[in-house]
């Protein structure tokens, strides 16, 4: 007879009871020093940080807010993604799984060839005078390119502004100008469901507009999309070249830049109240350890476990969790080329059965969308390898939170709300 009982889920973070988590936190708490010392320790630095590990002031009544983490610590987000799981025996594990637009595109990549691939990138950067400091537009779709381009700037110290491909011409510009990028990352195009969007076209508008306000970007490298041959786009002589081509000849060993704890990592901008991009800068050392760290126990994530975040990476959420979180971590990353409800509102889940994804995690906006569709779309496919579900973007209702938990998970897997 079969039993009643759900199976109790089992953590394999390291923290296995409630009791833990709240020693934990509560030591967190107590000394902050010492907690995020002790994590850091577990990372590679060139020199370790010096002095208090956190410092600041956020009282604007006492004098300028300032903060800073592990300073004095110099070390390399690249180097911690890629080499320190090639160093651990990781080299042969899948980094990063590709799944495109459309059913059967699909690929992934090893660690080891993410080193190759990273590499060759940033060789290429270097060569069109990228260094410390300097920023680097990536205006790409969901390929396995677009991490490759993130980790390429974090590997000799650039700073990477990531633009949502789909954002407008003038959105582009804007991020363009404030930044003062010479380096633009781009496609030819994309197909998004059953839409094609020419993205070179927009990057070519997108110019035009920075030339209006005497700005030019210099370099622009385009990936050529295979997937669809007839499209032609424009090469300005001198200034765009493709990516395949310009990168065939680049060598693979690339030297890592280390960089101090506070160096930019990458620039995220938000609309915000003025109706104005702002960028958000976040800094290498303490954004590296807090993205390792909440990816392991918030997601319950440990080495080999196949983590899916469905956010772009145009977003935050698709840079802590899709790329730097799993690969610190050691895991492996599901990238989504498409949309979840093509060819049927069923992709999600075939996605999920295809290549045994355990954590799920992904916008209540998106659940209901999916729940509006009927329960036969996800019944259809078994989802017995999910153990975790999580929630991103907004606050969940009720009726999607009890749809997720009851008919996605089964009623067996816990469900975290990141909507902090």
């Amino acid at each position: 007879m079969a039993s009643n009982v759900l199976p109790v889920f089992q953590p394999k973070s390291g923290v296995k009871t409630l009791v833990e988590y709240e020693k934990l936190y509560l030591s967190s708490l107590e000394d902050p020093g010492s907690f995020w010392a002790t994590i850091a320790d577990e990372f590679v630095w060139k020199t370790r940080w010096s002095g208090a590990v956190c410092s600041g002031n956020f009282d604007v009544s006492i004098g300028a807010i300032a903060h800073s983490w592990f300073a004095g610590g110099q070390t390399n987000m690249a180097w911690n993604c890629i080499e320190a799981n090639i160093d651990k025996g990781l080299g042969d594990q899948v980094a990063f799984i590709w799944e495109g637009n459309t059913p059967g595109e699909q690929g992934s990549m090893t660690y080891s060839e993410l080193q190759g691939e990273v590499n060759r990138l940033a060789n290429w950067l270097k060569s069109v005078g990228i260094g410390v400091g300097d920023c680097v537009v990536i205006y790409l779709p969901m390929l396995l390119q677009l991490p490759v381009a993130m980790l390429a700037c974090a590997r000799i110290g650039a700073v990477h502004s990531v633009v949502f491909a789909g954002f407008s011409a003038e959105s582009l510009s804007q991020r363009i100008l404030d930044s003062g990028c010479r380096v633009v990352l781009t496609c030819d195009a994309v197909l998004r469901g059953s839409k094609c969007i020419y993205l070179k076209a927009i990057v070519d508008a997108a110019f035009g507009l920075c030339k209006a306000q005497n700005f030019e970007v210099k370099h622009c490298l385009c990936i050529q999309n295979e997937r669809l041959p007839d499209i032609c786009v424009r090469l300005e002589p001198g200034r765009d070249e493709i990516w395949q081509s310009a990168l065939s000849s680049v060598s693979s060993e690339c030297e890592t830049e280390w960089v101090d704890a506070e160096t930019p990592l990458f620039m995220l901008y938000t609309s915000g109240s003025t109706g104005k991009p702002k960028g958000v800068v976040h800094c290498t050392g303490g954004y590296m350890v807090y993205a390792a760290t909440t990816t392991k126990y918030v997601f319950d994530l440990s080495v080999g476990d196949i983590f899916w975040c469905t956010a772009d990476c145009g977003w935050i959420t698709g840079h802590t969790y899709l790329t730097y979180g799993p690969l610190l971590n050691g895991a492996t990353s599901v990238i989504f080329e498409g949309v979840p409800n093509f060819p049927d509102h069923g992709r999600c889940w075939d996605i999920v059965d295809k290549y045994g994804v355990e954590v799920f995690y992904t916008a209540p906006t998106l659940l209901r969308s999916l729940q509006r569709e009927g329960d036969e779309f996800v019944k259809q496919y078994s989802r017995k390898t999910l153990r975790l579900l999580g929630t991103v973007g907004e606050p969940i209702n009720p009726e999607a939170w009890r749809w997720y938990h009851d008919i996605v998970g089964d009623g067996r897997c816990p469900i975290v709300d990141t909507w902090w």
